[in-house]
C-alpha cells in the first residue's frame, strides 16, 4: 500500500493508490517541499511559496499552519517565522538531546531557520548575508531576489545549502557559519542530495550545463571539498531539475532533464523576459507546449535515457523520487500524471492523473508507506 502527497503549482493533493482516491487538500497553494519526521512518520511538513509552513500529524490527511504564531491583535511574538515564502523544508536526521529532530527552513530571500519543537517556533540561524558571493545571487524570473533551493545533511551534522541562483554553501558547525562557494562548485543546484550509505558524497542536479558544457550533473566524494562533473549522454538535455537515488544503492540514480528552462517549465524564456521588461504578469494562455523533458539513469560514467512510457515530448520537467520503503521503485510527477517504474519492468506506468493538472507545474512528491 502506497499513498502519495503531490505538490503542484495549483495545490496540494493526496492520492490513495488502493482506493484510487485523489483528494485536493489545499487548493491554490504552491507546495515547494515535503519533509517527514524519521522518528514520528505521521508528522509531515510542507513548505509553501507565499503561504508559509504547514504541518500534518496524521500522515498528510489534515494540515495546520505552524511557525507563524503571530496574532493579528497581539504584539510581536518571539519564534514566529516571518517569511511566508518558504522554499524548502528538511528534517535533520540527527536528534536533539530531547529526542526530537530539528526542522530546517529555507526562505526567499535566502535565509536559514531552525525549529526544535516540531515547527511551533523558529529561530533565525543564518541570514547568509555576510558571504562575498551574495552580491551576485539572483533568481532569473525575479532577479532582485534569490532563495534557498535545497538543504541537505551530512552524516556528522554538516549542512549543505544550494542558493538559486548563485552558490553551493557548506556549514561544518550546524549552520552558524557557512563557507562561501568554491571556484569549482556548482552555481545552480536544483536538487542537492546526500545518501546514508555513501558518507561525504553529495549529488547535484544542475542548471550549470546551460552556461558551461559538461556541467549538468555534479558530485562530490569528499563532502564538498572538490567536485566532479559527469554529463556524458546529456548533450541534448543539458538542463537538470529533478533527481532521485535508490535508498539501498548510492550508485543507482535517476535524473530529469530538458534542453532549456523554457522547455522544462513550459514558457518561452524570451517571452518571459519581455513580460517582465514591460511590467506585465505572464498568463497561462501564453504558455506554449511544454517539453521535451526526459528521464535518465546513471550508467557508469555517463547517462542513458530511461523514458519508455513517459510523455517526454509534452511534459513539464518531472519531479522524481525513489520509494523509501521499497528500493527499486521510482516515481515521476508531471503535469500529465504520476508515473511509476517498478523493478524488472521496462518503462513507466501511469498510476494517477487529474485533468486540472494539465496547466500546473509539478513541484514536490512524497510517497508514504
Amino acid at each position: 500500500m502506497t499513498h502519495f502527497l503531490i505538490g503542484m503549482s495549483g495545490g496540494l493533493f493526496r492520492f490513495e493508490r488502493d482506493s484510487q482516491k485523489l483528494a485536493a487538500l489545499m487548493p491554490a497553494t504552491q507546495p515547494t517541499a515535503f519533509a517527514i519526521d524519521p522518528s514520528e512518520p505521521a508528522i509531515i511538513y510542507c513548505a509553501t511559496y507565499n503561504r508559509g509552513l504547514w504541518r500534518s500529524d496524521d500522515t498528510g490527511r489534515t494540515w495546520l499552519p505552524v511557525g507563524t504564531p503571530q496574532s493579528y491583535y497581539g504584539p510581536e511574538v518571539y519564534g514566529a517565522l516571518p517569511e511566508r515564502e518558504t522554499t524548502f523544508v528538511s528534517v535533520d536526521p540527527q536528534k536533539n538531546h530531547d529526542g526530537r529532530h530539528p526542522v530546517w527552513i529555507g526562505t526567499e530571500p535566502s535565509k536559514l531557520y531552525r525549529s526544535d519543537d516540531h515547527g511551533l517556533t523558529f529561530q533565525l540561524v543564518n541570514a547568509l548575508d555576510s558571504l562575498p558571493s551574495r552580491r551576485s545571487w539572483a533568481y532569473p524570473p525575479r532577479p532582485a531576489t534569490h532563495h534557498v533551493r535545497w538543504i541537505a545533511h551530512g552524516e556528522s551534522g554538516q549542512i549543505y545549502v544550494s542558493v538559486e541562483f548563485g552558490a553551493f554553501l557548506r556549514s561544518m558547525d550546524g549552520g552558524k557559519t557557512f563557507e562561501d562557494r568554491r571556484s569549482d562548485s556548482p552555481l545552480d543546484t536544483h536538487v542537492l542530495l546526500t545518501h546514508p550509505l555513501a558518507p561525504r558524497r553529495i549529488y547535484g542536479a544542475l542548471g550549470d550545463g546551460l552556461m558551461m558544457s559538461g556541467r549538468s550533473f555534479g558530485e562530490s566524494l569528499d563532502g564538498g571539498e572538490s567536485w566532479n562533473y559527469v554529463s556524458r549522454g546529456l548533450e541534448e538535455m543539458v538542463y537538470l531539475y529533478g533527481m532521485a537515488i535508490n535508498p539501498s544503492d548510492p550508485d543507482d540514480i535517476r535524473i530529469a532533464a530538458s534542453p532549456s528552462p523554457g522547455m522544462a517549465h513550459g514558457r518561452d524564456w524570451k517571452a518571459q523576459l519581455h513580460d517582465r521588461q514591460n511590467d506585465r504578469q505572464a498568463t497561462s494562455s501564453r504558455h506554449p507546449s511544454a517539453g521535451p523533458s526526459s528521464i535518465f539513469k546513471r550508467v557508469g560514467q555517463g547517462w542513458k535515457e530511461d523514458a519508455i512510457g513517459f510523455p517526454r515530448d509534452h511534459s513539464f520537467i518531472p519531479v522524481l523520487t525513489a520509494d523509501p520503503h521499497r528500493p527499486g521503485y521510482w516515481f515521476a510527477l508531471s503535469n500529465l500524471g504520476l508515473f511509476e517504474q517498478a523493478p524488472g519492468k521496462e518503462g513507466w506506468q501511469l498510476i494517477a492523473n487529474d485533468p486540472t493538472w494539465a496547466n500546473m507545474h509539478p513541484m514536490s512528491l512524497l510517497p508514504l508507506g
